[in-house]
């Protein structure tokens, strides 16, 4: 019997869930890409969860944001009252984010996890002990709160675990942990389960093993990207500057690292970006001591600092770079660049698979996301095995919908002034004159977008900042849905990707342009990289990325049957024929003038 807590299924989302079922019997990775509105969640958890409960298996549901958590709680809870189940499911957030020790929360990860592992060795963490034990008398305790947890909650989330931490002093983190021992389902980010040096402390104070495991990888379009963000790492001119400031505070004397980063700097001075090799860099710093000697002198600094000061160290940001630095991985470049901001030196990873293929070893998994296309892309650069690939069409109706490509206007960097922004704002104002709501417009990037904001003449225009935070984007979101007004952000951004517009607030969503990388050494590296490897440099790191990134953002117009949205492609590229083929197979019209059809479209569906 599928344990699946609706009374009926959704359109498309019955062949779904035959061919999650499917994948899962045979011990195989399904890659789905199912549109919006499919219902996927359901759809994949149900045969997962049906699957594991009657084999004593774990999932791993794993997510790249933590705001996308709670949908899988709310399937495992839905079951539960549905069948009288009592399907345990825990939701697992960072050590950093389950923490409740004053002094050290607002620390940065690298200071954060150091000072924590002080902490907990040297039994100086109340919270801590209460909940793992170090005697028998807090052991006693601890069984006490976690009895007390699982009587409070049925299948609480993150949030929830903070705040009875908070009541009753017990470490957050490790009460989400000990409750996912006993889960069926485990909620987490990518980075628990395919980072190897995370997951294996994951997994071992789990009791649990890849093995006996069916992982769903929720948005994986993101994990590619995300895994090799994960594994790469820069030091700055600055971030030296205050390591050396926080040796002269901490009586460590004159360190001078920053001299490092200059003299490297000296032997490429013909160019602002180049390539270096490891020994360039190790050869400057182990000149007069080892690198394991000046990595123990970088952590006692930075452990002195941290403890005297309360605040992030340098110190030992550094020390961890030197230790990634030293590892000879083939699937590396490193980049000394210059700007004006000072120099900066980066380890750059180029091949998530070299990770993300433990997913191989996994009894059985699902890869889903609503832009997983082309899927044989991801099934070569994550290193997938004998995977099982399908693409679903989206549930929602056609007539609900305008879609168009405008001819005349590019964002080709050959053909970008004040011509070009004036008939990018052009259209914007004629759109947003036709449309009854909401106009949301997602540029390729922060300066294209500015550059055609000086050109608009609509008003309110709500723009998204450089480096916003959460809550700014809420408030931004919050005005944007209580009035008509223009919403200007960033394709690949946080408004673009994982917000849920839920009230229909965009009636006339603009992707405007191709979010092509700019062509640095790094892009250009990573293309010859999967040139080299598949043959398909081109499409793998500049093609396709910048058409997933159109895709996701033209995603948050429709989220629901009943919405009605013109969408609008404006950047004749898109009709191009290496472009066209990656594109939804969808009606388009191919315009000059937008804003004609989308006044028609309107005025036809009785706004």
């Amino acid at each position: 019997m599928l344990l699946f807590r609706h009374n009926a299924y959704r359109k498309y989302q019955d062949k779904l869930i035959s061919d999650v079922i499917t994948a899962l019997e045979d011990g195989r990775t399904l890659l789905a890409h199912a549109p919006m509105g499919l219902g996927k969640t359901d759809a994949v958890l149900s045969p997962a969860l049906t699957k594991a409960v009657d084999n004593n298996l774990t999932v791993f549901f794993l997510t790249p944001k933590i705001s996308q958590h709670k949908i899988a709680l709310d399937v495992v809870r839905g079951i539960n009252d549905k069948y009288g189940t009592s399907i345990r499911a825990s939701d697992v957030v960072g050590r950093k984010y389950g923490c409740i020790f004053p002094t050290i929360t607002k620390l940065d990860s690298d200071s954060f996890y150091s000072t924590c592992e002080a902490l907990r060795k040297d039994e100086l963490c109340q919270y801590y002990k209460k909940v793992v034990g170090s005697n028998r008398e807090e052991s006693i305790e601890a069984d006490e709160i976690m009895k007390k947890v699982k009587i409070t909650y049925k299948s609480p989330d993150h949030n929830d675990i903070y705040k009875f931490g908070l009541e009753n002093e017990g470490c957050p983190y490790e009460i989400m942990v000990k409750l996912a021992r006993e889960s069926t389902l485990i909620i987490a980010d990518y980075f628990h389960f395919f980072i190897p040096s995370i997951r294996e402390a994951f997994l071992t104070k789990l009791k649990k093993s890849v093995e006996n495991s069916i992982v769903i990888v929720d948005e994986a379009h993101n994990l590619p990207s995300r895994i090799r963000e994960q594994l790469s790492k820069t030091i700055t001119e600055g971030m030296l500057k205050r390591v050396d400031k926080e040796a002269e505070e901490e009586g460590f004397g004159k360190l001078n690292m920053v001299s490092l980063l200059k003299a490297l700097s000296r032997e490429h001075s013909d160019s602002r970006e180049c390539l270096v090799n490891r020994e360039e860099f190790t050869g400057l710093v182990e000149k007069n001591h080892s690198m394991k000697e000046i990595r123990e002198l970088l952590q006692k600094i930075g452990e002195s600092y941290t403890k005297n000061n309360n605040k992030s160290s340098a110190s030992l940001k550094v020390a961890r770079f030197l230790e990634h630095w030293e590892e000879d991985n083939i699937d590396v470049i490193r980049i000394l660049k210059r700007t004006a901001k000072g120099i900066s030196l980066t380890k750059k990873s180029m091949d998530p698979s070299l990770v993300t293929n433990i997913i191989n070893r996994a009894d059985s998994a699902v890869l889903m996301s609503g832009t997983l296309t082309p899927l044989h892309m991801y099934e070569d650069v994550l290193g997938i095995k004998e995977a099982v690939s399908k693409q679903y069409s989206s549930p929602f109706s056609k007539d609900n919908r305008l879609i168009a490509i405008v001819k005349g206007v590019t964002t080709r960097y050959s053909q970008r002034d004040s011509h070009m922004y004036e008939a990018y704002a052009r259209h914007i104002d004629e759109l947003f004159a036709v449309t009854p709501g909401g106009v949301a417009v997602f540029f390729p990037s922060f300066e294209f977008m500015e550059d055609v904001r000086d050109y608009v003449r609509s008003y309110p225009v709500l723009m998204q900042k450089r480096n916003s935070t959460p809550s700014e984007n809420n408030a931004t979101l919050e005005l944007f849905g209580a009035q008509k007004a223009l919403l200007f952000a960033v394709q690949g951004g946080s408004l673009a990707e994982g917000v849920d517009f839920s009230d229909g607030e965009i009636k006339t969503l603009v992707i405007a342009g191709l979010a092509l990388e700019e062509m640095k050494l790094e892009t250009r590296a990573l293309i010859q990289y999967y040139d080299k490897k598949f043959g398909k440099g081109w499409d793998y790191a500049y093609t396709y990325p910048a058409i997933t990134k159109a895709l996701q953002a033209s995603g948050r117009a429709i989220r629901k049957e009943s919405d009605k949205a013109a969408i609008i492609f404006m950047d004749e590229r898109f009709s191009w024929s290496n472009y066209m083929p990656l594109m939804p197979k969808e009606d388009y019209i191919i315009t000059k003038a937008p804003a004609y059809h989308v006044k028609s479209f309107f005025n036809d569906s009785h706004f």
